[in-house]
């Protein structure tokens, strides 16, 4: 079981151990750059980040293009993105010009138009970032009838890396280290393991639980993950799946009031908050780091710059371990094959 490790690797286990709040000494997405020495030593990279325009996403790509790897930047409102752009090519305008792309990702259609954008822009990818989502929002189904969660959050993502995956086994043999699959998934995975029987909520709409539905999804994130680890590393593709942290982003804007009320704001949690540079350094380091250059350290979730450890009994919700469902190669792969189904491959 990959996610089972006796000694996972944590080389910022120190300065994670006691946070203090948003804006301590633990590491940002640009520090990660700094610490791999990666500062403009990417020109002739490729890396495919989706939610560019907003929360983490923004961070993560200002932390990526500092290494000097081309851009292409995927949101729902091109315009927005396009200003992101410019602050990005404002602050480093020496190095490549990251490219938008429209990308929907409540529609199959779009996310396969978005695919051939980008096979026609590169003939090569050596990252794939899936960091869009959106999190416990009302019952809504997709354009293509899958409930809005699962479909944003998985198999829009899941459908966005099949054109895409010769391109990223074409880096691979270029550059003789393995592409890589970063997928942000969260604690929330806790929620759920995933209700094969009724992934979408259309036996029981009226009892949909969005904080389940959003848990199936975040295990999903995981699933597809260990999936392409198990399917192409021999291919020279892995996958990796992390927890950002608790970071107060847009993402929570479909919260209510009752929502934040089921919190408990202990000083434990008030201290793990981190900023959305912060937020984006576990990504930045998923993308980076030379640990994941052997293909046998693919399959796992990441949490504060490292390797997670199984959560413990009593567990709060800053926690950053990841629950023994996330490792089921059987649940992986009955996903796996629905997905392409689902999505018509």
């Amino acid at each position: 079981m990959p996610g089972a490790r006796s000694k996972p690797y944590q080389p910022y286990r120190d300065v994670h151990a006691s946070p203090q709040g948003a804006g301590d000494a633990r590491p940002t997405g640009t520090q990660i750059v700094k610490d791999c020495d990666l500062v403009g030593k990417l020109k002739g990279k490729t890396i495919l980040i989706t939610g560019a325009n907003s929360g983490i996403g923004v961070t993560t790509a200002k932390a990526l293009h500092l290494t000097g790897a081309k851009l292409f930047l995927t949101a729902r409102d091109v315009s927005k993105l396009d200003k992101i752009i410019e602050e990005i090519v404002r602050e480093n305008p020496n190095l490549p010009v990251p490219e938008a792309i429209e990308l929907h990702l409540n529609s199959l259609d779009s996310v396969r138009k978005a695919a051939k954008a980008i096979e026609s822009k590169t003939a090569t990818l050596d990252i794939l970032i899936c960091n869009a989502g959106i999190m416990a929002v009302p019952y809504s189904l997709t354009e293509d009838g899958l409930e809005s969660q699962i479909g944003v959050n998985h198999f829009a993502h899941f459908l966005l890396f099949q054109p895409l995956r010769p391109l990223m086994q074409k880096a691979a043999e270029k550059s003789k280290v393995p592409s890589r699959v970063v997928s942000v998934s969260s604690s929330g995975h806790w929620f759920s393991g995933g209700r094969f029987e009724d992934l979408h909520s259309k036996r029981h709409p009226m009892t949909y639980n969005k904080w389940q539905t959003y848990g199936q999804s975040k295990t999903a994130n995981i699933y597809m993950c260990n999936s392409i680890t198990r399917h192409y590393a021999s291919q020279g593709i892995i996958g990796l799946s992390l927890n950002p942290g608790v970071i107060a982003t847009n993402l929570g804007r479909h919260l209510t009031e009752s929502d934040h009320g089921d919190f408990s704001f202990t000083p434990e949690l008030i201290n793990a908050f981190k900023t959305p540079e912060q937020g984006a350094a576990t990504t930045v380091w998923a993308a980076l780091s030379p640990h994941f250059e052997d293909v046998e350290n693919g399959g796992r979730y990441l949490a504060d710059c490292g390797e997670s450890e199984p959560t413990k009994p009593g567990a709060h919700a800053a926690d950053t371990g990841y629950d023994p469902h996330a490792y089921d190669e059987e649940k992986e792969e009955k996903l796996w094959e629905l997905s392409l189904k689902t999505v018509g491959l």
